[in-house]
């Protein structure tokens, strides 16, 4: 009993509380600061003047005097403003860092010693004929009921949110009601987006299909008007920003996109050999190995420490876009790489290009030597010297063309003057490979020393064939074997 009269204490104390609200809201001042935004939900406090000063007024909120704000004074045009006064502010929910805070935007000052009005997030809990219950978002305990009429336009669903500004004068009730509800607002939840790469696989009349990168499978047919002015071609790499929701169709459709950007992708490069032809004080003209005709232009820096010499391979990374010119220039250089340095022999070229300033076209030289195959891998054959054994060389299986090749078998092989530098070494060409016949003796003939002085030096070992140390070595007189 007594309880129940305590209830009906507290709904009277409300009911007259509420008059005395509405009674002293029709005498209040309202300052209309800036154009309420159509879009967000205004937050609505209540705040207590802490200190007036010439420009400002600090403000605190009267749940929390921690939370310290500052206002232009011109916010409180005509209204009686002193010290401890109670203002009812609507305002955005953005706050700038400083101290004192300050409200992103006010909307509305409203003049008045204690709140009439307060705004909070509910959520739907039950729908039915008479009303919707809500409860408090953040007490689940606190039960409000309110009829279906107040919420106009928004689409009742269970478990979605609103904001519900209203008296915070209430009726004794259970569940709880509103006295006066000002404005109920839908709380949109936040769209969750995802952002990833697609590529143009096909392009129809009104549409795109795209798939993942990475995830070929993951296929998406997108409308051509979502790309705007964006140029659609197969291959192309687009950043597509979209929501989680995707079709079950196939391709897939996204339940809505909000940003296409075309990706910028790193330029194609191409790695080739090139020998370098000619010097210059800032630029050094290269042509592509094997082809003398495909020749560019590339600025000495490009170089970078090296100090290219005539007869030098470079390897060099460049775009594989190519400027018109003569020599034709690569629009970009990324990496430049000394491959194989310059044969001595071609450096004495490069020094009489200087004194007669005339170009040396000098014919390939061809050497010959007889070598004894030690292993076959499937990288290639090593053979070494037969009148030198340490001096070891690696030849492409292909180079021998149709011959048999076995372990100790004996092979002429006739190359240029050039060694590459690798473990074992290389020559710089190989012209023909022919079977030294077991049952054949190999005739001694002086001229063989003639024919191959142009045997050449092994840069790994430091060995120079038996031709060369004919030259090398006053006195000394080795020939080797030669098939005619």
């Amino acid at each position: 009993m007594k309880k129940t009269k305590l209830i009906l204490a507290l709904a009277i104390s409300a009911m007259l509380l509420n008059t005395a609200y509405a009674s002293e809201m029709k005498n209040q001042k309202v300052n209309v600061i800036e154009e309420e935004d159509p879009v967000l939900n205004p937050k609505v406090g209540l705040y207590k003047v802490k200190t007036i000063y010439e420009e400002g007024v600090e403000i605190v909120d009267v749940n929390n005097e921690a939370d310290v704000y500052s206002v232009p004074k011109s916010y409180f045009k005509g209204m009686d403003l002193k010290e401890g006064k109670i203002f009812t502010l609507y305002t955005n929910r953005d706050i700038l860092e400083s101290y004192p805070a300050q409200f992103g935007k006010v909307y509305r000052v409203i003049e008045g010693k204690e709140s009439h009005i307060y705004s909070d997030i509910y959520v739907i809990k039950t729908i039915n004929e008479e009303g919707v219950v809500l409860y408090r978002k953040s007490d689940p305990d606190d039960l409000y009921n309110v009829p279906k009429k107040e919420f106009k336009n928004i689409e009742l669903k269970e478990g979605s949110e609103v904001e519900i500004v209203a008296d915070d004068a209430l009726y004794a009730s259970y569940p709880a009601q509103f006295t006066k509800i000002h404005k109920i607002n839908e709380v949109k939840p936040k769209e969750e987006k995802i952002t990833r790469d697609f590529v143009v696989k096909e392009i129809y009349e009104e549409g795109v299909d795209l798939y993942e990168v990475g995830n070929e499978s993951n296929l998406f047919n997108v409308p051509k008007s979502e790309f705007k002015d964006l140029k659609i071609e197969k291959g192309k790499v687009f950043t597509i920003t979209s929501d989680v929701i995707a079709t079950k169709s196939i391709p897939a459709q996204f339940g809505k996109i909000f940003s296409i950007v075309e990706k910028e992708m790193p330029a194609k490069t191409m790695t080739k050999e090139y020998v370098v032809e000619e010097v210059s004080d800032d630029f050094v003209t290269v042509h592509e190995k094997d082809i003398k005709e495909s020749k560019y232009t590339i600025a000495k820096k490009d170089f970078g420490k090296a100090n290219p010499k005539v007869g030098e391979t470079y390897k060099i990374e460049t775009s594989e876009e190519i400027l018109t010119s003569e020599p034709a220039q690569f629009a970009a250089i990324y990496k430049v790489e000394l491959t194989k340095e310059a044969p001595k022999e071609n450096n004495k070229q490069e020094n009489n290009k200087k004194e007669n300033n005339k170009k040396d076209n000098k014919k390939e030289e061809m050497i010959s030597d007889i070598f004894v195959v030690e292993k076959i891998e499937e990288a290639g054959v090593t053979v070494a010297r037969k009148s030198n054994k340490d001096d070891k060389y690696i030849v492409p299986k292909k180079d021998f063309g149709k011959l048999e090749i076995k372990e100790g078998k004996e092979y002429k092989i006739y190359t240029d003057d050039i060694v590459l530098t690798s473990e074992p070494a290389q020559f710089g060409k190989i012209f023909k490979i022919e079977e030294v016949m077991a049952n054949k003796e190999m005739p001694k003939n002086k001229d063989n020393k003639d024919k191959n002085k142009k045997s050449s030096k092994n840069p790994k070992t430091g060995l120079v064939g038996t031709s060369l140390a004919l030259i090398g070595i006053v006195g000394a007189g080795i020939g080797y074997k030669k098939i005619k």
